[in-house]
């Protein structure tokens, strides 16, 4: 089991780790079901070896991704995702973020090793980022309207450009 990916920054009771399986387990000491905070989980896992020519290839990966227990939350989660990848990297400091309090903990985890030069090689690892509400309703309500006003940042308006024919 690959443990303590994140942890909720509210009630300090989620853990979020990858079994054996690679499949999302909350809270593996507990009740292992997610806290109340958790928004949702998108990451990816995967295996390396060393070449034959001492260059580090990836192997295989895996994505996974957990989205709260609702109906239609996948489809809403879609139709947001380069916006909630755009807020993972940008934070909650970014202008175009929600103003309900939220956190995003970046997943790192990784298992290397050293071979007899002193080379460190990649055995395995996992990046992605889980994101933590206060309310996480309140956090999902506000993400349209947040991304609508991104878009809106990143249109040109044609004004009244006139071509001109040139030979």
């Amino acid at each position: 089991m690959i443990r303590q990916l994140a942890r909720c920054p509210y009630c300090n009771e989620c853990e979020i780790a990858l079994d054996d399986n690679l499949a999302l387990v909350f809270d593996p000491d507990g009740r292992r079901a997610p806290c109340p905070h958790l928004a949702w989980v998108d990451g990816r896992y995967a295996e390396w070896r060393r070449g034959e020519h001492g260059v580090d290839q990836m192997i295989g990966s895996t994505e996974f991704r957990w989205d709260p227990p609702e109906a239609e939350a996948v489809e809403r989660t879609d139709a947001l995702l380069p916006y909630l990848k755009e807020l993972a990297n940008s934070g909650p400091d970014w202008p175009f973020a929600p103003a309900q309090p939220f956190a995003i903990q970046t997943l790192n985890a990784e298992e290397s090793a050293t071979d007899t030069h002193g080379h460190t090689h990649p055995h395995w690892d996992v990046d992605g980022w889980a994101f933590f509400a206060a309310d996480p309703t309140a956090f999902w309500a506000a993400l349209p309207a947040c991304q609508e006003k991104q878009l809106d940042s990143l249109r040109v308006d044609g004004g009244d450009f006139q071509f001109e024919d040139t030979p």
